[in-house]
């Protein structure tokens, strides 16, 4: 049954208003970005992580081990101003994303309505 849907559907070709298209294009784009981002942070965050456990497996007395203690608060900052930047960069992603789409509503309604009146 659900083939006989998408079937039918291919078999009388439609086009795609342009609009439509552009938001898709603009989405995948948009989306794109984002993983990219965030695949780059994750892949910092497992460095870090990887370092402080390599580091922890260096401990092999008292002072390495205070070392190891005072270089926590530097490494707690840095995660910190990290998290800070990635959450400034999604969100200015995600304020681009919104402004392209508004422009492109706008656009469109520009387009249609003087044609439906």
């Amino acid at each position: 049954m659900v083939v006989d849907l998408f079937s039918k559907a291919l078999e009388t070709p439609q086009v795609l208003s342009e609009p439509l298209v552009k938001a898709n294009q603009l989405f995948v784009k948009n989306l794109e970005k984002m993983l990219v981002l965030q695949m780059n942070s994750l892949k910092s965050y497992l460095d870090i992580g990887l370092n402080q456990l390599k580091a922890a497996a260096e401990i092999t007395d008292v002072n390495s081990l205070q070392d190891f203690c005072k270089r926590q608060a530097e490494i707690a900052q840095t995660v910190q101003q990290k998290l800070l930047n990635d959450a400034k960069a999604m969100t200015d992603m995600s304020a681009r994303f919104k402004t392209e789409m508004d422009h492109l509503a706008k656009a469109t309604l520009e387009d249609v309505l003087p044609k439906a009146a």
